[in-house]
């Protein structure tokens, strides 16, 4: 069998192997008749562009690897997706990578990224310290950490986020709050939420008592024990806050025992993600924009492949207050 290549393609699509070569390549102004009549003479020949072949040629693999700590978490799960769509659509694929919160399998996965010459890297897990990601020499954007000037770093407004859930607990006229918030050994600028909720509501005369996660898991029994912990105290607590995936968990913990929601107890999650609207009641959540997040980590990882320079070195993007039943 003839084996197919550019030539048979320009020719099935009446035209030259110049503008097949840019079609392929997205570079250049080509109209989009033209893409069709390429894409579809493709189709019609059966004709695999040679991946190795390209990537020698235009110094680049079109792969990007994104390092996440746990991509069963519906946070990571669902910026996943929106991250891979956006990639996909500029000619991209994703390499996944899940450490599952371990230190050597983050080492390892960022070996093997530089290995496999990728073109960029997105960290969205943090365990490794700044000189580590530097050393892949290779363009780098962050999820909530801030490395320094030398990585862009992307993530929602969490001063925001913090001041938006301690002032509705408030107008819910909570007393005794509690916030739930993830291991402080992982430096997250996502920390700065918690920070800002206890700052408000002192200031506004209420208490507030914070339960650090013990373990960088994920884990369900995790959340679990925690959500059982807030009853055990002699202060009757009258408010929550804390991810969608524990307050989920705390709505559950109050139902075993009776409490009533949002009569006695106000509970205010973090993320907008999907498991918010599973709850009973409906929980109520401070909602980040994934698309946007997502959308702002691949222009700039872009960008910075491209040679540009990004205009500014950390990225928020805003969050919104999404009600429910968990609140009055």
């Amino acid at each position: 069998m003839k084996n197919i290549g550019i030539k048979d393609v320009a020719r099935r699509a009446n035209t030259s192997v110049a503008t097949v070569s840019r079609v392929l390549n997205k570079r250049g102004y080509i109209s989009d008749e033209m893409y069709k009549k390429v894409y579809s003479a493709m189709d019609e020949l059966d004709y695999h562009p040679n991946q190795i072949a390209r990537s020698l040629f235009l110094h680049r693999t079109y792969y990007v690897g994104l390092i996440i700590p746990d991509v069963s978490h519906p946070f990571f799960s669902q910026l996943s997706k929106e991250i891979e769509l956006a990639f996909n659509s500029r000619g991209y694929k994703l390499m996944l990578c899940d450490t599952i919160g371990e230190t050597d399998r983050e080492r390892e996965y960022l070996g093997m990224l530089r290995e496999n010459k990728v073109d960029g890297i997105i960290i969205g897990s943090h365990l490794l310290e700044t000189d580590d990601y530097l050393k892949a020499n290779l363009p780098i954007v962050s999820i909530d950490m801030d490395f320094g000037p030398e990585i862009i770093n992307i993530s929602s407004n969490h001063k925001k986020g913090g001041e938006i859930a301690a002032e509705t607990l408030i107008e819910n006229g909570c007393k005794n709050v509690v916030q739930i918030m993830g291991n402080r050994k992982v430096k997250t600028t996502s920390h700065r939420r918690h920070e800002v909720f206890q700052h408000v509501m002192e200031e506004n005369n209420c208490n507030c008592i914070t339960l650090e996660l013990e373990s960088r898991e994920f884990s369900t029994d995790a959340y679990r024990n925690i959500a059982n912990r807030l009853f055990c105290s002699e202060v009757k607590i009258d408010g929550v806050f804390a991810v969608d995936t524990i307050a989920a968990r705390v709505i559950q913990a109050a139902h075993e025992r009776g409490i009533n929601i949002p009569g006695e107890l106000k509970i205010i999650g973090y993320d907008g993600t999907d498991i918010a609207d599973l709850t009973y009641p409906k929980l109520t959540t401070i909602q980040q924009s994934y698309r946007d997040i997502s959308n702002s980590i691949v222009e700039t990882l872009c960008a910075i492949i491209d040679g540009e320079s990004p205009n500014a070195r950390n990225v928020y993007h805003d969050v919104t207050l999404i009600k429910g039943g968990t609140t009055l």
